[in-house]
């Protein structure tokens, strides 16, 4: 407001002019129009976001759409969050700056003062005032005493300076400490106390001033209020939707050795925060992280054993290099993370073969059908010389195939075994027969298994061949019933056995003028169980009579009830059984050739001959086993 004695411009709160101190006209309650267009100006809605690398952009507000868990963008949630604890820290430093900056306010006003009071018993021509200026009428406090005004000039040196606790905006440093605001007669020690009262203008300024303090205190208490509060409901939605802040990547992975079914195994444990979505890429497998892990055990013979998982790898090595690579991700739609690979080595065992006929891969034999015998674990893929015979498999793992061997020398038969949770294992048998003068050949389904009577009339099953015509061929085994066709060379007989087990059948070709052939063809004999069973000895009350007199009882068939003791060897499998009581324990050592396979602890009836003797125990070679109740 303009001073009309003056013509100086004045605060309009002020009733006097600070440089005259005439009395200043009411201020007029009715408000220009600016200023009512700027009062009824509706604030804009329009929302800038300025970003450090995209040029700034104007966002209009969209409609309010209805909420739907499946399209929260987390990311941007979660960005929002950070800005708003941000936007909270900057929001607690401005809050203490503008603290520091009202507490400076405060002690400037308590130090206000005027450095050269002048009284007023002082003359109103003293030096300082206006010369030409009539004199001013004496003014009244509100309280009504009454106070004489006094009129300086701008130039006066000796006019009262008066200090109101300012500081301009920016500046941090103490009102009474600052020389280039304040004159230096200005400055003085705190906590004393002016020299005389404060004015009137002086004390409304103060007012004024603690009122705008405080204002913009309550207006920056509320806003720091509302930023803690949103930050907390931000912070609420997100844990309440199963997300986690998105921070750097901090998963990590590692890789423990464990066993699963008693086969090795490798645990992969990957680290990461709650609800997120772990992916292994080469098992092709998803996952989700419950109490900050997920642990997934993969059986070693998963990555090579191409029958038990779609990833596996076929291998012909001992061991083999296995590279896990886990992916994470924190939200559907959220970007995923690669952690640091696995690798580690683990062993491929072969498929376990036992070559029971021949003894060794090479042998040389005067057969022409042989029959190569192996053992292999059950469930075998079991190929012998092209042919798959893994259905004939038997219980205790034995397994064979009758091949034809040629009077040519050597003689390669092939062996592939693929044994669950191994890999394959592949091997060849070399069998040599001499070449001949005289062909002499067996038919290929020339048997070589029988479980009948030899002296049974109603089989008459036979041992049938081929050789040079005109030859003439001699059985030198029991035998009956030789017919030979001198035209063909065909000729077929009945053979006898005399022993249980294995025996051989001898065929000798002879021809004028050429050295003899002669083949040995081995066939397993062994009646059938009825007939068999009813020639055994009671084990039981001729334990001491085997024992002492063994080389007699060689070949006598016995039958004998106990419990398997332990187990002393798997191919073949041989066991220690107790057929005594409790009072005297008789230990027997058998040889399982029948179709069961023993377990220890459990009770079986067992027929078979006696074989030897084992460490003062009886041998047994058993044919037949039943299991007891």
């Amino acid at each position: 407001m303009r001073c009309p004695e003056c013509g100086a411009w004045n605060a309009a709160y002020l009733p006097n002019c600070t440089r005259c101190g005439a009395p200043l006209p009411e201020n007029s309650s009715e408000r220009a129009a600016w200023e009512d267009a700027l009062h009824d100006k509706k604030p804009s809605l329009r929302i800038t976001k300025y970003d450090e690398d995209d040029p700034a952009e104007e966002q209009q507000p969209a409609a309010d759409a209805p909420y739907d868990p499946e399209t929260v963008d987390a990311s941007a949630l979660t960005d929002e969050v950070e800005e708003l604890m941000t936007r909270r820290q900057r929001g607690e430093q401005r809050l203490n700056a503008l603290r520091e900056r009202a507490s400076d306010v405060r002690r400037a006003l308590r130090e206000t003062e005027v450095i050269r009071p002048h009284t007023e018993d002082e003359d109103e021509s003293a030096p300082g005032a206006r010369e030409g200026d009539a004199a001013m009428p004496p003014a009244r406090t509100r309280s009504g005493a009454r106070r004489e005004i006094l009129v300086y000039a701008d130039d006066d040196p000796d006019a009262p300076v008066y200090h109101d606790g300012y500081v301009p905006e920016g500046r941090e440093e103490d009102a009474g400490e600052d020389d280039e605001y304040l004159p230096r007669r200005v400055r003085r020690s705190a906590g004393s106390s002016p020299s005389i009262p404060e004015t009137e203008a002086q004390e409304r300024k103060k007012k004024s001033t603690a009122r705008t303090l405080l204002r913009v205190f309550l207006v920056l208490l509320v806003c720091a209020l509302v930023a803690v509060g949103s930050v907390l409901a931000a912070r609420f939605f997100v844990i309440r939707q199963g997300m986690q802040m998105r921070r750097d990547n901090s998963a990590y992975a590692e890789c423990i050795e464990t066993e699963v079914d008693g086969r090795p195994a490798h645990t992969i444990v990957v680290h990461g925060r709650e609800n997120a979505t772990v992916y292994l890429r080469e098992t092709s497998s998803t996952y989700v992280v419950a109490d900050g892990s997920v642990s997934v055990t993969i059986p070693d013979y998963m990555w090579y054993d191409t029958d038990s998982s779609t990833y596996a790898t076929a291998v012909d090595t001992d061991t083999m290099d296995v590279t896990v690579s886990p992916f994470i991700r924190y939200s559907q739609e959220g970007e995923q993370y690669e952690i640091e690979p696995l690798h580690f080595t683990i062993d491929v065992p072969e498929s376990p073969v036992y070559l029971l006929n021949p003894a060794t891969p090479r042998a040389e034999v005067g057969v022409s059908i042989f029959e190569v015998r192996i053992n292999v674990p059950a469930g075998s893929t079991v190929v012998i010389d092209g042919t798959n015979v893994s259905t004939l498999i038997r219980e205790t793992g034995n397994v064979s195939k009758n091949v034809q061997v040629l009077p040519v020398g050597d003689n390669t038969i092939s062996i592939s075994v693929k044994s669950k949770y191994c890999r394959e294992t592949k091997m060849e048998v070399v069998l040599y027969r001499a070449p001949q003068e005289i062909p002499l050949e067996l038919v290929p389904t020339v048997i070589t298994e029988w479980n009948y009577e030899a002296d049974d009339p109603v089989n008459q099953a036979s041992i049938s061949g081929s050789t040079l015509p005109g030859a003439t061929i001699t059985v030198e085994s029991p035998h009956e019933n030789l017919e030979v066709n001198q035209t063909t060379g065909d000729f077929k007989f009945k053979p006898l056995f005399p022993l249980l087990g294995n025996n051989e059948v001898v065929i000798r070709s002879s021809y004028e003028g050429r050295a003899d052939s002669v083949i040995t063809h081995t066939v397993y004999y062994m009646p059938t169980a009825d007939v068999y069973t009813r020639r055994a000895w009671d084990l039981d009350s001729q334990y001491s009579d085997l024992i002492n007199y063994i080389n007699i009882r060689k070949g006598t068939i016995y039958v004998g009830t106990g419990v398997i003791k332990r187990i002393i060897s798997s191919t073949p499998q041989l066991a220690v059984m107790d057929i005594g009581n409790d009072n005297f324990e008789k230990l027997v050592l058998l040889e399982n050739s029948s179709k069961t396979t023993w377990m220890v602890g459990t009770k079986y009836r067992i027929y078979g001959e006696a074989f030897g003797l084992y460490d003062t125990m009886p041998r047994l070679t058993v044919r037949y086993t039943y299991l007891m109740e």
